[in-house]
């Protein structure tokens, strides 16, 4: 059994499959699938990938009013986006039951968990690589996701974060969504390091 973790890979399984419906269950392999394939292009431990994978989205169908009671619960700081935009709570929520339900107490697998909806500055290269793999894990079948999932095999993993980083921000303000500040600072925090795309900006290039 690996340090930090209570459950084995069949036995994260069987909890995920008893919390989700059979889609989010797909969408988790998928993640697991694809941050597998790039846990050496991040730098990661392949141990650690799977659990962050499968159980990121383990709160990701509770209903509002149940993830800001688990929210006051586990006192966790609801900030006025999370509060208008609940939602937004189900990594953290989700990282506090894998830790006192499923006994998982790896703080990088936690970080994961937590910051895979929005990312964040400072964020560990297993949390980079699953707010990655999120997005472009197999089942998404949107043009930019098939670019996106091509291009992480070939381009700097800041980089493909940067990306990523851009088109959640440009989807946002399309849509007329508040943005959260971790996905700002976390997307300027690359460009203050100088992370720049293929055309040599922090823009994102063609991609729609």
């Amino acid at each position: 059994m690996n340090r930090g973790f209570a459950l084995e890979r069949i036995e994260i399984i069987r909890v995920l499959r008893s919390r989700v419906s059979e889609n989010r269950f797909q969408h988790c392999l998928g993640v697991e699938a694809i941050a597998l394939q790039l846990a050496t292009r991040f730098g990661v431990s392949e141990t650690l990938v799977s659990p962050a994978a499968l159980l990121h989205d383990l709160c990701r169908e509770y209903p509002a009013d149940l993830l800001l009671k688990l929210a006051t619960k586990f006192d966790i700081v609801i900030d006025n986006i999370e509060l208008d935009e609940p939602m937004l709570l189900h990594g953290v929520v989700g990282a506090m039951l894998a830790r006192d339900e499923l006994g998982i107490k790896e703080p990088l697998i936690l970080e994961a968990i937590t910051y895979h909806i929005t990312g964040a500055p400072q964020l560990s290269a297993l949390g980079q690589l699953i707010f990655v793999a999120d997005m472009i894990e197999p089942g998404r079948k949107f043009k930019l996701a098939e670019q996106l999932r091509r291009a992480a095999f070939e381009i700097a993993p800041e980089q493909l974060l940067l990306k990523i980083y851009n088109h959640t921000i440009e989807y946002l303000i399309r849509r007329g969504y508040t943005i959260h500040p971790r996905t700002v600072a976390g997307r300027n925090e690359l460009i203050q390091k100088g992370v720049l795309l293929t055309d040599g900006t922090g823009t994102t290039e063609n991609f729609p």
